[in-house]
């Protein structure tokens, strides 16, 4: 399982890709998801980023839930640094 991310403007694409298909989300208006998610990966007990109506951002027991429309995606927490980094870039 992979994960790439990247931001056009202020929507973000994070992409997952594993060996049998590949899932992208689209998040309107993320351009401070980067920091949101370092925030998150630093200190778990952060609150969840609620940016209604487009995006949220919370804790799992297995990383983090980034939820946009009707989909989201779940980034393990080995993955959040550098979903966060590369959003950042």
């Amino acid at each position: 399982m992979t994960f790439n991310a990247a931001i056009s403007g202020s929507t973000a694409t994070i992409t997952v890709t594993t060996t049998a298909n590949s899932t992208t989300l689209r998040v309107p208006n993320a351009a401070t998801l980067g920091d949101q998610l370092t925030a998150l990966a630093t200190n778990p007990s952060t609150a969840p980023v609620d940016q209604t109506p487009d995006y949220m951002v919370y804790p799992t027991d297995g990383g983090v839930r980034v939820t946009s429309g009707p989909g989201q995606i779940d980034i393990p927490w080995r993955w959040v640094m550098p979903i966060a980094s590369q959003l950042n870039a």
